[in-house]
C-alpha cells in the first residue's frame, strides 16, 4: 500500500461538498450590503441633500506682505528712539510726564541706596489725601 509507505496524510476535502449553499450564503451577504448601502445614499439625499454635492473651494485672499520691511524696522526703531528720548505726558490730569531715559537713570543713579523707594509726596498732595494734616 502506498499510502502505509508515506505516512498517514490528510486526503483533499471529497468532492460530496457541494458549492451552491456556500455561493448563496456569499451572495445574500453582498446582495444585504448593496442594499444597505443603497438605503443609505437614499436617506442621505432625502434627509441631507447637500451632503451628498461636491464641495465648493473658497479662495481666501493673498497675505499682503511688506514691500519693503527694512523701511518699516527704521521708521519702528526711529519711533521708539523718540518714545525713549523725549518729553511727552502720558497723564496730564494726574501730573505724569515721560522724561528721557538717559535723565531718568542718572536721577535714579543719584538717588543711591533709597533709588527704588517710594517717592515723598509733596505738601499739598499730603493736605489733600484722606488723613492728611490740614
Amino acid at each position: 500500500m502506498p499510502n502505509d509507505e508515506m505516512g498517514k496524510r490528510a486526503l483533499p476535502q471529497p468532492p460530496e461538498v457541494s458549492d451552491l449553499p456556500i455561493l448563496i450564503i456569499v451572495g445574500g451577504f453582498l446582495l444585504f450590503v448593496a442594499i444597505a448601502i443603497s438605503g443609505l445614499l437614499l436617506f442621505l439625499k432625502k434627509e441631507a441633500p447637500r451632503a451628498l454635492a461636491p464641495r465648493v473651494e473658497q479662495h481666501f485672499p493673498q497675505p499682503s506682505l511688506q514691500k519693503l520691511p527694512q523701511n518699516d524696522l527704521a521708521q519702528f526703531e526711529a519711533a521708539q528712539r523718540g518714545a525713549l528720548s523725549g518729553y511727552a505726558w502720558v497723564d496730564r490730569d494726574h501730573g505724569v510726564a515721560r522724561i528721557p531715559i538717559d535723565d531718568a537713570m542718572r536721577m535714579v543713579a543719584a538717588r543711591g541706596v533709597h533709588a527704588y523707594d517710594p517717592l515723598q509726596a509733596s505738601s499739598a498732595t499730603a493736605a489733600d489725601a484722606p488723613g492728611g494734616e490740614p
